[in-house]
């Protein structure tokens, strides 16, 4: 007996609700962005920037409020988004991306 092919509507839902690293763009300043949802049980939406950050840049960016995140890629090639934790940060082996942040728009007044 072969199993019946899986439905859309839930195979959207599990696509939707993955940790996948998804480029794209940010919709309001339009600089390259990956999203995914991270975590299982209490997942967070994360729009992070592409680039890797150091460890100066880590904590430049939480100092400024950001949250810091894994890149995870598989030995497939799939990238994911997984949690950041702290008491382990001397011992990854993954890059960092932090939490993306759009530059400041110009003043009104600047324009003029």
């Amino acid at each position: 007996m072969t199993k019946p092919p899986p439905n859309p509507g839930v195979a959207a839902r599990i696509a939707a609700t993955s940790d996948h690293a998804n480029p794209g763009t940010c919709p309001r300043c339009h600089a390259p962005v990956l999203t995914a949802r991270a975590g299982r049980v209490a997942a967070l939406d994360v729009t992070a920037d592409p680039n890797p950050v150091d460890a100066t840049g880590e904590i430049l960016a939480r100092l400024a409020g950001r949250l810091t995140w894994f890149l995870v890629t598989s030995t497939l090639g799939t990238r994911r988004i997984a949690w950041r934790d702290p008491h382990f940060a001397p011992h990854h082996k993954h890059p960092v991306v932090a939490d993306h942040r759009c530059p400041p728009l110009p003043d009104q007044e600047t324009l003029i």
